[in-house]
Order: structure tokens, then sequence, then C-alpha cells
């Protein structure tokens, strides 16, 4: 598992990774940075579990990554968050209770269609939680508290078999089509074609 020592393993070095995970998460300064390191360990994690990974083109996408397992897709919007929450309504401070913002690029509120899957990294404790689009979307902003069963997000602290679900869920709605793209070389070049379109070169005598 990404950010945790081996199992059994009692050196003083057993919790180097999750020290040094969180420690380099938290000195990332620039969102953006921090957002692109995230995804990068959710990545590692999902392919530890056996899935395949593709990244939509540009950053207009709404969603991060696509997982794929056995031909069918799960499209997985990455957030990650070390930002505590201060008091409640009632005026009370919330201890232990971590903020991440639900908007589209700071503008636009999500909405269940545009993914399937909210990952939500919460750096100082590095714990994961996967949520459905659906319970998602609900707010504007996700409140997680770690280790507080009172917490509406806890099932789903470390949930990674949801991966799993929803994969069997899309299957059965998939999204869009599959493309693959084939290119067979030419024995020759074809003499309906230029010798110009195909990038060759003709010397002059």
């Amino acid at each position: 598992m990404v950010g945790q020592g081996r199992v059994g393993d009692h050196s003083p070095y057993a919790d180097w990774g999750v020290i040094h995970l969180k420690s380099a998460g938290m000195r990332i300064r620039k969102p953006k940075e921090r957002g692109e390191w995230a995804e990068l360990l959710f990545m590692a994690r999902a392919a530890e579990l056996g899935y395949k990974l593709s990244k939509p083109w540009g950053d207009s996408a709404p969603y991060d990554v696509a997982i794929e397992l056995r031909g069918h897709f799960v499209r997985v919007q990455v957030k990650s968050t070390m930002c505590k929450a201060g008091v409640n309504r009632q005026g009370n401070r919330q201890k232990g209770v971590y903020v991440c913002n639900m908007r589209h690029i700071s503008v636009r509120r999500y909405i269940p269609s545009d993914f399937d899957i909210l990952a939500v990294y919460v750096i100082p404790r590095d714990i994961w939680y996967i949520i459905p689009s659906a319970v998602a979307t609900r707010r504007v902003a996700i409140r997680v508290a770690p280790g507080n069963p009172d917490n509406q997000y806890e099932r789903y602290r470390e949930a990674w078999h949801l991966l799993r679900d929803q994969n069997h869920a899309t299957s059965k709605t998939p999204h869009g089509l599959v493309l693959h793209a084939v290119a067979e070389p030419w024995t020759r070049i074809p003499s309906f074609l230029p010798l110009s379109s195909c990038g060759a070169q003709t010397s002059q005598k």
C-alpha cells in the first residue's frame, strides 16, 4: 500500500513511508501541483489493485483518471485536503475534521454525471475516502472526520472495493464507446498518393 510500512516490520524505519508522504504533500504549496501529486498517489494505489489507468487529454474534463477492469471504465475525480474545519454553526470547534471543496475549477458545482467516484486524500492522516458521485455531489464541500463513526462519510474510508462495485455497475450502463486505432505499415507507396504527402523527399538532379 502506498504510504505505509510493511506489515510486521518493527524496525525504526517501519513508518518512514507514511512520514515521508505526509511531509512531502504538505510541503507542496501550490494547489495545482499538490493535486497532481495526489493523482499520482491514487494511480499508484489503483495499479496495485490491478486496474489499468487512463488520463483524459487536457484539463477540461470533470474527472482526473479513468480506471479499467475487464473492459469497463470508471471515471474518478481525485481531491486532496489538509484544510482543517473551523467552528460549526453552533459555534463549536470541529476537531479532526477536514474540508474538501466540491467545485469544478472553483466555479461550477459538480453534478453526479461528471464522474463515478470521488477519491479524497487526507494528507495529514494518509487516508483515502472512496465516495460514489451520487453521495459526493450532494454538498458544495465535504467534511470528513477520520475515526469518527458519526461522520456520514466514515463508511467510505478506504472503501476501495467500491471501485470494483462501480465498475460492475457501469458495465450495465456504459458511458460511451471504446475506440481502438490500428495502423498498418505500407509495403509500398500507392501510385495515387503523391510522395510529398507522405513526407518523402525527392532528390533533384
